[in-house]
C-alpha cells in the first residue's frame, strides 16, 4: 500500500491553536493574500477536530497561550 504525506488545509485560528494544544503543530502556506495552516491528514487529527468541535473543557491559559502563538506565527508568515 502506497502512503502519502497527505496535508489537510485549516483556515480557522481557533481549530489550529486547539490542535496545537494538543501536540499537533501547524505548517503554515500561504495562498493569495491568507495564511493556510495544514495538518498531516492522520486518524488523530481528526479525533482531535471532532472533540474541538464538541465543545471541549481545555485549560484556558494554556488554550490562549498557544492561539497567540499560531497568530504570531501566521503573520509571520505573511
Amino acid at each position: 500500500m502506497k502512503q502519502t504525506n497527505a496535508k489537510v488545509p485549516i483556515l480557522d485560528i481557533h481549530l489550529a491553536s486547539y490542535l496545537s494544544l494538543n501536540g499537533t503543530p501547524p505548517e503554515f502556506t500561504k495562498q493569495g493574500s491568507r495564511v493556510v495552516f495544514e495538518f498531516p491528514s492522520t486518524p488523530e487529527v481528526t479525533k482531535l477536530t471532532r472533540a474541538y468541535n464538541e465543545n471541549p473543557s481545555v485549560k484556558i491559559l494554556d488554550y490562549v497561550h498557544h492561539l497567540r502563538k499560531t497568530r504570531s506565527m501566521m503573520l509571520a508568515a505573511r
